[in-house]
């Protein structure tokens, strides 16, 4: 599965979010690619109130954390393109995700590129699974059958948009054997990139291929599926419980500064998923 030939030609960063609010408290998944291939992944999260799905704060520390490691991976280079996947998020919180989360994104990237010639576009994609359309193609005798994996509906039952820069689609990014086949909303709700409506929908099709715990594709992007399962994890693990802070002495402090200076963090490589 390839990816479409105009993201060849930038440096893009992929980010999924999603959010858990299985536990007492609600836990944040953050994802981010980091080198060109979009194949290895930064990975955090944040603890926030339960049933909390927007993030108020905090998402720019995580960014700044993301660009850090992009950086170092890419010769000091910087990402040329955003392309967020936000997972989670229902039809009436997309202008909150806009007005919210990233504008904190955009704060880091104001930080980290004042010496850029050029500032990154930024595309954002709001992905909702729990929908209730269901989609059929007829097949040579005339009977009703699911579609094929890949299929898009991009007309017709979606909002109508003259351009690429604002725009929704319908796709079913596996087939099904049995039953009917579960089709994946998405919502571009920005795109200020010279990536085109097909380019997005190619995009969006070949990462539901690309998470590696899966030999085939998966119902949302992989970005998506990454950022569910650090969500997911953290939450099982208690992550609201070990992210308070603790008190350590100096020493203590300096030697855990020494390790950390020497190791490659965990969450730079998703060793977990």
């Amino acid at each position: 599965m390839k990816f479409p030939e105009a993201i060849e030609s930038m440096r893009t960063m992929l980010v999924g979010i999603d959010v858990c609010h299985a536990g007492p408290q609600s836990i944040v998944g953050f994802s981010a690619s980091t080198n060109k291939q979009m194949s290895q992944y930064f990975s955090d999260y944040l603890v926030q109130r339960k049933g909390q799905e927007i993030v108020q704060t905090k998402m720019k520390e995580l960014c700044e954390d993301a660009l850090h490691v992009f950086r170092k991976n890419n010769d000091g280079q910087l990402p040329t393109n955003f392309v967020i996947y936000r997972d989670g998020v229902g039809d009436a919180q997309r202008n909150q995700v806009l007005n919210s989360e990233i504008p904190q994104l955009e704060e880091a990237i104001r930080q980290l590129y004042k010496d850029q010639d050029k500032q990154p576009s930024i595309t954002v994609i709001v992905v909702n699974k729990r929908i209730h359309q269901r989609f059929f193609v007829k097949d040579p005798s005339g009977r009703l059958v699911n579609p094929p994996s890949g299929c898009i509906i991009d007309k017709g039952l979606v909002d109508t948009h003259l351009d690429s820069k604002q725009f929704d689609f319908y796709l079913t990014p596996s087939s099904a054997n049995q039953g009917c086949v579960l089709p994946t909303h998405f919502y571009c709700s920005r795109n200020d990139s010279e990536l085109s409506r097909f380019d997005i929908e190619q995009l969006t099709y070949a990462l539901c291929h690309f998470y590696y715990n899966w030999a085939g594709p998966i119902k949302v992007p992989a970005p998506c599926q990454y950022a569910h399962k650090i969500a997911e994890f953290f939450m099982t693990i208690g992550a609201n419980k070990r992210k308070a802070e603790a008190r350590v002495d100096a020493r203590v402090e300096e030697t855990i500064t020494e390790i950390n200076r020497k190791i490659v963090p965990l969450n730079e490589r998703l060793h977990f998923l």
